[in-house]
């Protein structure tokens, strides 16, 4: 049995120079540059082929694993890292679920997006404690009840920082004075753009916003391992 092909290098027919691959996507992504392209690239999503010349050409495949891509980061803001590993199980055949969707439908995907819970299914999703929910609440990790679906996430890693480390959420209290201020940051750049309010000034906003989201995640991640590094000596 053959391996399975990855979705870069499924269709061969025709290559597509950096322009054309842009001119190709603008429609559902209007924002696409030439840099972000580049971007994609640096950080391993996307594997162009180079010319005699040294210049990017496309497959088809990698256009269609750029739609994947685009939309993953405009409609539903997945970190880079998140998408590297969604792609990794694609190109191994597998067929990964998205962060927070259910494997059962498209219909049931959009409806957990904007899915709220109790404090009852919180508890018995994570098992985390009336004590830890408050104390999470105290700091800004957790709101008020419903929960939105991504408190889920929150209240699996303090059950598992208190029970692995002793770690209690008022540790983690300057992790979300750090997303706030990165919340800030990001607000501050896109506010103009949502002011325009034109046709496409939401989805363009939300394209900067990713792409912020993901540049501030490369730097975090790189100063903690370059910290630990330390650890290892």
């Amino acid at each position: 049995m053959s391996n399975p092909t990855p979705i870069h290098k499924a269709r061969s027919a025709k290559m597509l120079t950096i322009g054309q691959v842009i001119e190709v996507l603008t429609q559902d992504f209007p924002d696409l540059t030439q840099s972000k392209l580049r971007f994609l690239e640096e950080n391993g999503l996307i594997t162009p082929q180079r010319t005699d010349a040294g210049y990017r050409i496309f497959e088809e495949g990698d256009v269609d694993r750029l739609r994947l891509i685009l939309d993953w980061q405009s409609a539903r803001f997945l970190p880079l890292k998140v998408i590297r590993q969604l792609l990794a199980d694609i190109d191994a055949g597998k067929s990964p679920v998205l962060p927070g969707e259910p494997a059962h439908g498209a219909k049931a995907a959009r409806v957990a997006k904007t899915k709220k819970i109790s404090r009852i299914e919180l508890v018995s999703e994570t098992g985390i404690s009336d004590a830890l929910i408050a104390e999470a609440q105290e700091v800004g990790l957790l709101g008020a009840e419903p929960f939105a679906i991504g408190s889920l996430e929150i209240a699996r890693s303090v059950v598992r920082l208190k029970d692995g480390f002793g770690l209690t959420p008022r540790h983690l209290r300057g992790l979300k004075t750090s997303a706030d201020r990165s919340i800030g940051i990001i607000e501050g750049v896109v506010a103009p753009v949502m002011a325009k309010k034109d046709s496409t000034s939401r989805s363009r906003a939300a394209h900067f916003a990713a792409e912020m989201q993901d540049h501030f995640s490369v730097i975090h991640d790189v100063l903690v391992r370059l910290a630990l590094t330390a650890l290892d000596e």
